[in-house]
């Protein structure tokens, strides 16, 4: 039996090597390296940990890529976790091993919110001191690495999700240590520390979600206004590009891509694809329609990138592999674990060829799942056993690069409310921001007539409560005659929520437009995630169309 084991695995290995085999020499015959396909437009790249550099995937990557990221070994964190002690024997290897292969290295990244040691910023801290740590650690690092890196993100992930008044951008930045410490200036003061340490690095403002008209405005309005009044630091402005990090998945519009893009390139600025990767399946499972529908969203931004080529420096992929990638769950990079290639690859290869015979369309998926017929006691910690008998909901699907708090939800309902019970883990327990939405908090989109609008009617209204059982609004008068408890524990809380239905006479066959929403917030304050059921768009809080369907029955009618 030991030997049958055995020689399988062999027989597996081989196997695995020869289609590794025959992919690189398909790729060295046919079809030539990523690479050698753009190099009249842009830089093509993808990420590395130092404990790769003599491994067969760094071989690979340097085949097919001509810039690299550092995943972690180059963030805070990893280089001072104690303040005044520079550990850059890891980063130093991966730099090294990358420059000796002839790739070129950039930077990632100078400031965060996460991945912070808590002596830089500590809430308390004064804000002189908080200016020194600052300011240290970036010219300590940034001049580590004179001449070695060709750019720097210099401050990543600064602005919120869906900012209101996006023009007003120190009011759009997000909750975070640095903004607490030292206030909206902490941005100008990195960017003129990483400008002094290293003059010939390119630096940049890296950010997520930027295909969000509000937040590419807000951001936009930030380096706008930063190059107005620094327009010569080193001799040339002050911030000189933005990184659009490019987390997307399947439903993502390559027109909003397009047009934020568009924007930053009035501003006279740099754009580089910092962190791409779309998220098709679940669970590690991809049928071969989303892998076709994968495959289509990335030809369409690459023919959205050639088109804006002389303005775009680099398209940095983030994993190489679905079995490496920080969201493996949802299958979205190029290749397959064993690094063969998926159709994402062949249609980054060749866009147009891909879309012409691909005649594919990427749907917006609408789940649907079911409400039961009961009326539940009101009481989030004793939980009613009526909501044992209804379906799960999960909620699990991440907007936002950060992945945090997620929840399972379950709906009741009688002839006057719909009762929604959510139970959140991984949650920070944490409501210091000042906007609701940023605090630990779940949502419940209800659009009664599910006449799926792109915006919002008056029978479509927004619900949100936090750990600590406090609530809001949208609109404000949503909020009569709701009824909400919440119960939190160790990383964890649950809320019960009864939402009187108002435009319609429920009954059993009725079906409802729904969705649910976990926002979780770091241990400092501010939003790190988002976990949606259904709707990926971002947009609930104005637009119904991508909501789920929640469909009213009776127990005897399942």
């Amino acid at each position: 039996m030991r030997k049958r084991v055995f020689f399988g695995a062999v027989a597996t290995a081989v196997a695995a090597f020869c289609v590794f085999f025959m992919f690189r020499f398909n790729l060295n015959g046919k079809n030539r390296p990523l690479k050698t396909v753009y190099k009249d437009y842009f830089l093509v790249g993808n990420i590395l940990s130092p404990d790769m550099d003599k491994s067969r995937k760094f071989d690979f990557t340097a085949e097919q890529f001509n810039v690299i990221t550092a995943e972690n070994a180059m963030k805070p964190e990893a280089l001072q976790k104690e303040k005044g002690v520079f550990t850059f024997e890891k980063a130093d290897s991966l730099v090294n091993a990358v420059l000796d292969s002839g790739m070129v290295m950039h930077g990632h990244t100078l400031v965060w919110r996460q991945q912070t040691p808590q002596w830089m910023n500590f809430e308390g801290i004064s804000r002189e001191e908080a200016i020194e740590n600052l300011t240290t650690h970036i010219r300590s690092v940034a001049g580590h690495f004179k001449g070695r890196v060709i750019s720097w993100d210099v401050v990543n992930e600064a602005v919120s999700d869906n900012p209101q008044n996006p023009e007003d951008w120190r009011g759009s930045l997000s909750e975070s240590p640095w903004l607490k410490a030292i206030g909206p200036q902490y941005i100008e003061i990195a960017f003129l520390a990483a400008r002094e340490a290293d003059g010939e690095a390119r630096l940049y403002y890296n950010d997520y979600n930027l295909d969000n008209p509000k937040k590419a405005r807000a951001v936009a309005a930030m380096a706008a206004e930063l190059n107005e009044k620094n327009p010569n630091a080193g001799g040339r402005p002050l911030i000189d590009g933005v990184g659009m990090q490019g987390h997307y998945r399947l439903g993502t519009s390559p027109e909003n891509v397009e047009k934020s893009i568009n924007l930053f390139k009035s501003l006279n600025i740099e754009i580089s694809v910092s962190e791409l990767d779309v998220q098709a399946g679940a669970d590690g499972k991809i049928s071969e329609s989303q892998l076709a529908e994968q495959g289509l969203l990335y030809a369409q931004l690459f023919d959205v990138y050639k088109k804006h080529a002389p303005a775009i420096t680099r398209v940095t992929f983030w994993g190489l592999d679905d079995g490496s990638s920080w969201r493996r769950d949802s299958s979205p990079t190029l290749f397959n674990k064993d690094l063969t290639p998926k159709p994402a690859f062949f249609a980054v290869l060749d866009s147009e060829k891909y879309i012409k015979e691909n005649n594919v369309s990427t749907l917006k998926e609408v789940k649907e799942t079911q409400a039961l017929y009961g009326t539940p006691a009101m009481n989030a910690k004793d939980v009613d056993p009526l909501w044992g008998e209804s379906p799960e909901i999960p909620v699990n699907q991440y907007l936002m690069a950060w992945q945090g708090a997620q929840g399972t939800a379950r709906a009741l309902w009688d002839e006057k409310y719909l009762y929604v019970l959510i139970t959140v883990s991984n949650a920070a327990l944490n409501k210091d921001a000042q906007a609701p939405h940023e605090h630990d908090s779940v949502e419940v989109f209800l659009d009664e007539k599910n006449d799926k609008k792109s915006y919002f009617e008056a029978d479509d209204r927004q619900f949100r409560v936090n750990f600590a059982g406090e609530a809001s609004f949208n609109p404000e008068e949503a909020g009569a005659m709701f009824e909400s408890a919440a119960w939190s524990y160790e990383n964890a809380y649950t809320v019960v929520m009864k939402i009187p239905f108002k435009f319609i006479s429920p009954k059993s066959g009725t079906s409802v437009g729904f969705d649910a929403q976990v926002n979780g917030a770091s241990k400092t304050g501010g939003r790190e995630s988002v976990a949606v059921w259904n709707d990926l768009s971002g947009e609930s809080y104005q637009n119904t169309s991508g909501y789920g369907v929640l469909n009213l029955i009776k127990r005897a009618e399942r």
